[in-house]
């Protein structure tokens, strides 16, 4: 009956569809329909079975059973062309009957020392006909379960055959056939839950209304588990895949493709996924969806990369706006590594962003887009101690502007918004930046060439100069070079006003493992002798932060492709060049332009990490929040809440007066995909709060800078076509709509470490911090900070006590604020600490 052509059909049917497609749904009722399923009657051979096949013969024989009893057994050698198998007999009586529109879950133990198929024939009015191949087995020296569920049964057809087909040379021993049809039990009414049978608890070897998918050379094993989630309802199984002997290809439970099965969605929504997972596998595992047009199943894409982890956790994202066109959706983890994944709780709901609330400014604030825009590509941010900004383009990432040597940058005056343009020396463009202990703005490499035409997109080389910007004349002025070449390095202020740098790019193209130290006592850097060498490659723009016992803490952000190796983040001993891993850091090679900042008073010593990329893969962008306590006996990260909204590179994080963090903007590709979401983060309540989103889509080379007024201003974007965002948005935060602010109606010029100073306030102030004014560029500013001032006195005199770490307040300008006791924050005063 089978023929040379059905078996090439077999394999096209296998490649092309079921390799990538969702499969149909498994069986709910434990109703055998196989007759002598056990092989355990008949003579010769099984009762309701018969051996088939074509080309090469093979030596048929009963083997001992899998749970005692008797199985059937093919040896093949010799192999030149067709198959072996066993198969239930086609007739009224032994094939199983099944039901047009149903599906079925079909299960065979087998042992075997080759690949087998699992192969289906159908009856209709005309005869027997082959069906196709559903699934590859791999070899197997102990019983194993091949499991798959049929397509939908198609008109006309009464009965089915199915077995395990051998193609070569090998001994295939099977026992224990089984058929079970689909029950589908439909949603709880009115919950929101698009999943059936979201927690496994329905359906014999694959859950109801899911399917084993997957592809590829590897050995697959799978199997029901009551291994569950603590917290988990009653009746909760987990679905068991491991692989071994991998070579290509992955394993994934999803739900079926059987009507009613994979949930129905509406273009131009999203919505929110969610299952429970706990895996060895590394790298780990995709959160993969598929999408269903009129065409049929295609992949749609991976969410997010989800981390190794032994015990149970949540893989969670939301799925870009659904595509025209698409009416379903289905999705489940991949794993395509060597390794274990259990899988269960599966969850989808629509996300229905919440309206804006009456009087709204008061929860979420508002943005506005100034009328006037930027007259340069504003890739680099400073606020200078007289409450200007001083906006850098260099080159402004345009070749042709680098080539006529056209540099530029511009001071801007927020309060009138004007612009004054400032004569450029050299190209600035990914330059490092901080504001100095006098309030000056150092300024170190930058570029000194473009890519050529043969060359790689990112195959800039860095610069040796340096300058700095001084406030009062509004210039540049030009101080040594650095000892090495750097295109983005990171610029860190340490307790004695000098300055740490390193990372980035040298004058070869090549990662530069050079450590600088700028001397601002002589305003000069230090000869290499001098400066201890970790010899060690940072990455470009490593988030580098001063911690309050002087040494520094890499939070494993960056830019460009991947993280450090080992954990992914360090604390770093710059006097004497020792470093150590720090654990905990999720997914270390997606934080690429990741935010980093310190959360609460800098006193604290808490720091987080939020969402990040890949420039190098482009793979979709994360929203894993991961928070590290340095006051902890041993320090490491620990997972926070996760960042609202789908996962999203270039996230700019702002400290802002009342202690909260603003995350805005970003995107989901490599500069494509803006992410137009905004969050406050609440250190107290560790908890994300949904605002409303920047009006403008901002991604790579955006920058955000706090005001002395407690706003923010957000500049730039430079997508993947080159272009520049010139229009300028600024965000009020809920605080500025909570009626009369406090007031600061004295305050000191400067002040000492450990000094107790005098304030003059207006209102009921609660708090006072100093704020560290921001340089940021690439979504960094490992300088950012708010340090609280502990306060007394009642009334309008009020003192403050500076503190005497000045590892915790570096040397410089920084705003002073105070804080009533509704979270309200005064417009900042300047005051230079020393």
């Amino acid at each position: 009956m089978t023929t040379l052509i059905a078996a090439t059909l077999s394999l096209l049917f296998t490649a092309s569809y079921f390799a990538h497609a969702p499969i149909a749904a498994s069986a709910a009722e434990p109703i055998n329909l196989v007759k002598n399923p056990s092989l355990e009657l008949g003579n010769g051979q099984p009762t309701c079975f018969k051996p088939s096949g074509w080309g090469t013969p093979g030596k048929w024989s009963f083997a001992e059973g899998r749970n005692g009893g008797r199985s059937y057994s093919v040896t093949v050698t010799g192999y030149t062309q067709g198959d072996r198998k066993l198969l239930q007999t086609e007739s009224v009586d032994c094939a199983p009957k099944v039901i047009p529109g149903q599906t079925y879950e079909m299960g065979i133990w087998y042992k075997s020392t080759a690949s087998v198929s699992l192969t289906v024939f159908r009856h209709t009015a005309q005869g027997w006909s082959y069906w196709g191949d559903i699934e590859r087995e791999a070899p197997a020296v102990g019983w194993t379960l091949a499991a798959a569920a049929t397509p939908v049964i198609p008109e006309g057809t009464d009965q089915i055959a199915f077995g395990l087909s051998l193609s070569g040379n090998g001994t295939l021993t099977t026992d224990d056939y089984s058929l079970v049809q689909n029950v589908i039990d439909q949603p709880a009414p009115n919950t929101g839950q698009l999943i059936i049978n979201g927690n496994l608890a329905s359906g014999t070897q694959i859950p109801t209304c899911f399917s084993l998918g997957g592809w590829g050379n590897r050995q697959l094993t799978s199997s029901l588990s009551t291994d569950v989630p603590a917290n988990s309802t009653v009746g909760t199984r987990s679905y068991d895949l491991t692989i071994a002997s991998y070579v290509s290809g992955d394993a994934k439970l999803i739900q079926s493709e059987q009507a009613g099965c994979a949930p129905a969605v509406v273009p131009g929504a999203q919505y929110d996924l969610k299952v429970d997972y706990k895996t060895s596998a590394v790298p780990g595992t995709n959160l993969t969806v598929f999408a269903h047009t009129a065409t049929g199943w295609q992949y749609w894409t991976d969410l997010k990369t989800l981390p190794a982890s032994a015990a149970w956790t949540t893989a969670q994202a939301r799925t870009p706006v659904i595509p025209e066109g698409v009416d379903r959706i289905s999705f489940g983890l991949s794993l395509s590594s060597n390794g274990s994944l259990k899988t269960t709780n599966y969850s989808m709901v629509k996300y229905d962003p919440a309206p804006p609330v009456a009087g709204g400014p008061e929860l979420v604030g508002s943005w506005d887009v100034l009328t006037t825009q930027l007259p340069i590509r504003a890739i680099h941010s400073t606020l200078l101690h007289d409450g200007r900004l001083l906006l850098i383009a260099g080159s402004g990432n345009d070749g042709a502007a680098f080539t006529a040597g056209s540099f530029k940058a511009v001071i801007w005056t927020p309060s009138t918004n004007a612009f004054k343009d400032v004569p450029v020396p050299y190209d600035m463009f990914c330059a490092g930046h901080v504001t100095l202990p006098d309030g000056k703005v150092l300024l170190a490499g930058g570029t000194s060439a473009f890519p050529a035409n043969t060359d790689g997109p990112t195959a800039f080389k860095g610069a040796k100069q340096s300058y700095y910007f001084d406030p009062a004349d509004d210039q540049f002025h030009q101080i040594g070079d650095m000892t090495g070449a750097h295109w983005y390095p990171s610029l860190t202020k340490l307790g004695n006003g000098d300055v740490w740098s390193a990372g980035g790019i040298d004058d070869q193209a090549k990662g530069t493992v050079l450590t600088e130290m700028f001397d601002t006592s002589a305003m000069d850097w230090l000869p290499q002798n001098q400066v201890p060498q970790t010899w060690s490659y940072w990455g470009t723009y490593p988030h580098m932060f001063l911690l309050d016992d002087g040494k520094m803490f890499y939070t494993g952000g960056h830019t460009f492709g991947n993280g450090l190796p080992g954990t992914g983040a360090r604390v770093y001993d710059w006097t004497s060049a020792q470093m150590w891993d720090v654990p905990g850091l999720r997914q270390k090679d997606m934080r690429d332009q990741a935010g980093s900042v310190f959360i609460g008073p800098a006193q604290d010593q808490k720091l987080m990490i939020v969402g990040g990329g890949n420039t190098d893969g482009n793979a979709p962008a994360i929203n894993l929040v991961d928070i590290i306590d340095f006051k902890q006996a041993a320090p490491a990260y620990v997972p926070g809440p996760d960042l609202p909204g789908p996962g999203k590179t270039y996230v700019n994080l702002v400290n802002l007066p009342d202690r909260t963090v603003l995350a805005a903007n970003g995107a989901q590709l490599n500069r494509a995909g803006n992410v137009q979401t905004a969050s406050l983060y609440n250190p107290v309540s560790n908890s994300w709060k949904e605002i409303g989103a920047d009006p403008v889509g901002r991604n790579y080379h955006s920058t955000s800078i706090l005001l002395p007024d407690g706003k923010v201003a957000i500049l730039g974007s430079n997508p993947l076509d080159n272009s520049f965002e010139l229009r300028i948005s600024v965000y009020s935060p809920p605080y500025l709509f909570k009626g009369t602010r406090p007031t600061l109606t004295a305050v000191p010029g400067s002040a000492s470490y450990g000094q107790t100073i005098e304030l003059g306030v207006t209102g009921n102030v609660s708090s006072a911090s100093l704020m560290s004014p921001m340089s940021a560029t690439h979504q960094t500013d490992t300088n950012a900070r708010l340090v609280d001032l502990p306060i007394a006195g009642t009334g309008g005199s009020r003192t403050a006590q500076i503190p005497d770490n000045p590892n915790l307040l570096p040397p410089g300008p920084y705003m002073l604020s105070v804080l009533d006791t509704d979270g309200v924050p005064s417009i900042s005063k300047w005051v230079w600490i020393s």
